[in-house]
Parts: structure tokens; sequence; C-alpha cells
């Protein structure tokens, strides 16, 4: 595993001025562009995806009660992001109610495809995942076709977690061909379903007996591994690759060591046993922050890797920093010695980090920073180098320019509120402004009185809106 002994902290000096420029609250990007998807309603879950021609496709859920509606809902937008910048320019569809979560990219031609995860339809208290397809007039409810593909009881903390986190578990290969990952702890039904499945289907995908279930995780008797928060993604060629911390068991069941994996198949990959594994690093713990990760690949092939490591880490002064990960040989899934890797910046900055690279591979991070708000961090200069690697980071947004851009009335009783990024999806549009989509949270810390003790006065902090967003800005 991974010890990050040669680590280089280059950033110390830029992390510590960082802190400081995120406690002005004040935005640091040139210029910033952003709206708020039906503002006037609670929305969440929000997901972007860029077609060819430039057209942007957002999806995202009504954020209330399911006797509210609770819809899943895909919005368009074809002229880019210059002429989208108000919402007034979207068009929007709701596509089945009682959404929890939603996800979206497009094929090549910019067709919209969405993974929706409901409230089952068939066991209490479990997720139905829904595959979405519409190939025209995509803003017409009747021209899209949506198919329950699985059902999952989990009840892992990564599952409680979910309406929190980021969410990056579905992708279209070059072809455009659907696949997706979902973990299961069902012990309700026969025969019991339990594991982290790999799911894909080839053609005609509304069609649920063309997709098939890979179970990628490994077993002992009625227990299974846990994969926490995975992040998919595929080679330039198809081949899926993928990132999660996993508490793991051997490939006989026995136990394993508890972090962070890179997992990859390269034929046959409907096999469990075809999937290879290296354990990278531990990868700490703590809620609030929490750990996340994610995972690309570059044109070449090769791995990248932004982690955010969580409390405890085993290196202490690794805790809560935003590291960058590479492998270039060819034997990343033989050691972990394969690998290298950098401080992006730290004091707390990284949480739910989204990794995403330019089409010649320089890699571009978006990031909630110690204070929830929303930050950007761009490589340009020996990046995939521990002694000469040049970061910039800059702060995007936070609550000094939100809570004046959309006001959020606080009831009586609350003397104060409190604005948080939430599972940032970042974009690289082509006029080199990145797009980041995603939740806004506004809780309002609000005062009561004990009856037994009426001299007592206690606080506490209730959800007062949520919003999906989207922001392009010049970095």
């Amino acid at each position: 595993m991974l010890t990050f002994i040669q680590l280089r902290r280059h950033d110390l000096a830029l992390a510590l001025a960082f802190a400081s420029i995120v406690s002005g609250a004040q935005a640091q990007v040139n210029e910033r562009v952003g709206l708020f998807a039906e503002s006037e309603r609670s929305t969440a879950s929000a997901d972007a995806a860029l077609d060819g021609a430039g057209g942007l496709h957002m999806a995202y859920v009504h954020w209330e009660p399911e006797v509210e509606g609770a819809e899943a809902v895909y919005a368009t937008c074809p002229g880019g992001p210059a002429a989208c910048a108000s919402f007034d320019a979207w068009s929007t569809v709701e596509i089945i109610p009682a959404a929890r979560r939603v996800q979206v990219d497009v094929t090549a031609d910019g067709r919209p495809r969405l993974l929706i995860v409901s409230t089952s339809q068939t066991q209490s208290g479990g997720l139905d995942y829904s595959y979405a397809e519409c190939d025209a007039g995509c803003t017409d409810r009747a021209n899209w076709t949506v198919t329950p593909i699985a059902m999952s009881w989990d009840n892992s903390m990564s599952a409680i977690m979910a309406d929190r986190t980021p969410q990056r578990t579905f992708l279209l290969d070059p072809a455009g061909r659907p696949q997706f990952l979902y973990s299961d702890r069902n012990y309700f039904v026969e025969p019991d379903h339990y594991g982290t499945f790999w799911m894909t289907c080839k053609a005609d995908c509304t069609d649920r007996a063309n997709w098939t279930e890979t179970d990628i995780a490994r077993h002992s008797e009625y227990d299974t591994e846990i994969f926490d928060a995975p992040a998919l993604a595929l080679s330039p060629d198809g081949k899926p690759r993928i990132v999660s911390r996993i508490f793991a068991l051997g490939e006989n069941g026995e136990d394993a060591p508890e972090g962070l994996y890179y997992l990859a198949c390269d034929a046959v990959c409907t096999q469990g046993a075809s999937w290879r594994r290296v354990l990278l690093s531990d990868a700490g713990s703590g809620s609030y922050p929490s750990p996340g990760w994610d995972l690309e690949v570059d044109p070449q092939g090769r791995p990248r890797i932004a982690f955010f490591a969580g409390d405890g880490m085993e290196q202490a002064d690794l805790s809560h920093t935003l590291i960058y990960l590479w492998c270039d040989g060819p034997d990343c899934l033989t050691s972990d010695e394969a690998w290298m890797g950098t401080v992006v910046v730290g004091e707390g900055h990284g949480e739910m980090v989204d990794l995403e690279l330019t089409p010649d591979g320089r890699p571009r991070m978006a990031f909630r920073a110690n204070g929830g708000e929303l930050a950007f961090s761009a490589c340009d200069t020996g990046c995939e180098t521990q002694d000469q690697a040049v970061w910039v980071s800059n702060l995007i947004e936070g609550q000094g320019e939100l809570a004046t851009e959309r006001p959020t009335a606080l009831p009586f009783t609350c003397d104060g509120e409190v604005w948080e990024g939430l599972g940032p999806q970042l974009l690289l549009p082509a006029d080199g402004r990145p797009l980041v989509a995603y939740d806004i949270s506004v809780e309002g810390r609000c005062l009561y009185e004990d009856r037994e003790q009426p001299a007592e006065v206690y606080y506490d902090f209730h959800g007062l809106w949520r919003g999906a967003r989207m922001v392009t800005f010049a970095p």
C-alpha cells in the first residue's frame, strides 16, 4: 500500500493562502455566470453533460415529499453555455415520480440517456434503478422510454449518505451503450442478492432482458465486500475502470485491508474473475468532511485519480488533503509502487472532488472548500511529477455570493443560515470556461426553548431549501 513517503507537499504556502481566501468569502475566479434550475422550487441531484455540438443537458430531481411528485427532470439548452446563462433558455420535462437521484450522459450525436434512482415500486424500503432514453423530441415525455433495470435494498453507510455525496456510477461507452454500478445487500428476497454489480447492455437497452449483471465483489459465505462511493470511468477503447474504497475480502473470503482500490478489466468483463485490483492507500474516515475520490483515464489509457483523504490517515499529515495520483506504466494493477502522487491543496479543501481531463490530458478538479464553497484547481505544467507540478487553485463562489443572488427567507425562530455546495460535477467546454453542476443546501440555525427548563435555549439546524445549480467561469 502506498505510504506517500516521497509525496511532495509542494503547495503548503498555497494551501495556507487558499484558506485565507476562503475565509474572506469573495470569489477569486475572473468571471462567473450561474443559474438555479427552477429557482422557486427545491431541486437536487444536479448533473450535466455536454454534446458534440456544444449543447447542454442537465438532470435533477424535485427535492420534495413523494406525495408532491419528486419527479426526475431532464432539461436541455442547445445554444451552449453563453446562450444558456438564464434558465429561461432551457426546456424541461418530468420523467418519472418518486425520484431520489439522477445522472445524465449523451451519445456522440447528442441523444440523452438517464439513470434514475427512485423509491422501489416492488419492495418497501428499496430503490429502483431505471434507464431512460430518448432519441428525438426529448422535451416531450411521450418520446422517452423508461425501463426498471435493477432493485436494491442497501442499508450500508454509503447508501445512507448517497443523497449528499456525488454519484459517478453511470456513463455511455464510445458506441453510446450504457453501463452503471450499484450495490445491494438484500436478504429479504430469494435467493439473497448481495454484492456490487456492473450492469451493461449492448443493444435495445429499453428491454431489461438485454442487460447483463456482473458481480465484481468478493464474498465469504453470507458476507460481501462493501464498495463505498465507486467512481466509474472508461479507457479510450471502452474498457471499464473503477476507483472505490472497499471494505475488502481476499480472493478466498479471508479478511483483506480496507482502503482505496483501483480496479480494471480488459476482456471477458462479464465474469467477476476477470476484474483485477490493486490497493493504493488507506482512505481515512469521517462524515463531515468525508473522504472522496474520482477517476479519469487520459487519452493514452493511463489512470488518474483525485483523492480527498479523510481523517486519521496512516501518514498523519495527509489527513484532509486533496491528492492527485497517477500511473504511467503497464503495471498499474501489479503493485502500488507503479503509482505516484502529489498534494494539490490542504487545510481541509477538496471534499467531493470531481476530476476531469482536457483533451490533451491536463487535470482539472472541482471540489468543496473547507467552508462549503465551490472551488477549482488546475495544472498545466509538470502535472505528473512530484517536484515540478504547478497547481493553481481558486474559489468560485460561496455563501457571500449566493445568498444575495437567491435570498432565502428565515423562519422567525432562526437567527442565521449556512449555505454549502454538494456533489460538484465538472465539464470542460471547448471555449475554455469550466462548467460545474452542483447542489446548494441552505440550512437555518433555529432556536428552541425547553418547556421543562424555560430559561434554557438551545438551537438546531434545519434544511430550508436545496437547489440544483450550474455555474460557468473563467479560471
